[in-house]
């Protein structure tokens, strides 16, 4: 069995606390990366051949992070998907993922990518407050990410995953919980509630790093953490690593 991993780097603004490889990018750039993506896809689909003697790899997981995937065009996630399915045996049950971001995909491209085989979208929401959004540098509000997550069950997405974030800059025990809920209310399958890190080369490190009177207290951001744990348990969400959740 095989998983992949595909990373797309585009983005329409870089979030002040990240630091994963992602930039803007024009269509030429683009197109410049896909190309070379797909000559590598197909160099290790063949060198997974030979060293296999014949027999085949499984692949039955495929995540396509970055980065922002939903910035591809539906012919582009088509291309990708099927340059992977001529260089790997992908399984007829293979959960298939894209990272998409709010504001960067409507209901007519998401389902050109089910069309494409995605059957999993992990949409970042990261908050329900318009204010943290806004400063963690979000392109989207709490209305339009809903209006994402709407298009994405109207495109027939039975498995979404939704990205939260605690220990934001600002943020309260309250207002988490308030995030809690409100996500809760929209009954996803899988729920990723990740600790903010404040990470060197990144806007947040040269404002916090040597301010951290400016972030929630130690204490404040445990407490979010055991919150996650016992909300989430309580709406029958089971913790199977320290920041994902899911339904069974």
């Amino acid at each position: 069995m095989l998983g992949l991993y595909i990373h797309i780097p585009f983005c329409v603004r870089k979030c002040r606390y990240c630091d994963f490889l992602s930039a803007p990018a024009c269509d030429s750039e683009r197109e410049a990366y896909l190309k070379s993506l797909h000559g590598q896809i197909k160099a290790i689909g063949e060198r997974l051949r030979q060293k296999k003697s014949g027999k085949h790899y499984i692949v039955d997981s495929i995540f396509i992070g970055g980065g922002t995937p939903s910035l591809l065009s539906s012919d582009q996630m088509q291309a990708l998907m099927d340059v992977v399915r001529e260089s790997f045996y992908v399984a007829d049950d293979a959960e298939i993922t894209a990272e998409c971001n709010p504001g960067t995909v409507t209901r007519k491209k998401l389902c050109a990518y089910k069309r494409a085989g995605i059957n999993r979208l992990s949409i970042g929401l990261q908050s329900a407050d318009n204010e943290e959004l806004a400063l963690l540098g979000r392109i989207h509000t709490w209305e339009e990410f809903l209006d994402t997550f709407k298009a994405a069950r109207n495109a027939c997405f039975t498995n979404i995953n939704i990205d939260i974030m605690s220990a934001l800059p600002g943020q309260t025990v309250l207002s988490y919980q308030n995030t809690l809920t409100s996500v809760l209310a929209l009954h996803p399958e899988h729920i990723s509630a990740y600790s903010l890190i404040i990470e060197e080369g990144t806007p947040f490190y040269e404002k916090y790093a040597d301010h951290p009177e400016l972030l929630p207290p130690e204490d404040e951001e445990r407490q979010m953490y055991y919150d996650t744990k016992r909300i989430l348990a309580e709406q029958g969400y089971e913790r199977y690593e320290i920041s994902n959740y899911a339904r069974k």
